[in-house]
């Protein structure tokens, strides 16, 4: 992760997004997104404290297919279109749905193509800035384990 540039957005882009989402309000548009389903205030407080508030006109490319992603996004406002070459599939994306998280996690290329089908308002967390807050906050990382076995049926087994 250290070759990785720091997250920050392009000017254009920070720009047409609107200040004023406070910590608590990217918190709890964070918190709705189900990977984070199992982490506490305290915990989505500090993941907000790291997310950007980003603005893309439409027709932008938000990620490019096959591209490192560089940070993920949670949809405020607007409409996203994935698109996957080859494949043919094409998703629509809204308020309070993420794109990127996949290929952050995994440290993959994104599979798919990510474009603003309308003036679209973000929240953006940096890959680097996301694993340096989990690096020094592992009851984040417990919190997403635990989301993941509860996914994937890892229940007790008594």
């Amino acid at each position: 992760m250290s070759d990785q540039i720091p997250y920050s957005p392009p000017p254009s882009v920070e720009a047409a997004a609107p200040s004023g989402l406070t910590t608590l309000e990217k918190a709890d548009l964070i918190r709705g997104v189900e990977v984070f389903s199992q982490a506490t205030v305290e915990e989505l407080y500090r993941l907000g404290s790291i997310a950007k508030v980003v603005g893309f006109p439409a027709e932008a490319v938000i990620l490019r297919q096959n591209d490192a992603a560089t940070a993920f996004y949670i949809v405020v406002r607007g409409q996203v279109e994935l698109i996957t070459q080859g494949s043919g599939v094409h998703e629509v994306v809204g308020p309070g749905q993420p794109v990127g998280l996949y290929s952050v996690l995994t440290q993959e290329p994104s599979s798919a193509r990510v474009i603003a089908l309308e003036d679209t308002v973000a929240i953006g967390i940096g890959a680097e800035d996301f694993f340096g807050l989990l690096s020094n906050n592992m009851e984040i990382v417990a919190s997403t384990f635990k989301y993941f076995a509860k996914k994937l049926g890892l229940g007790r087994r008594t």
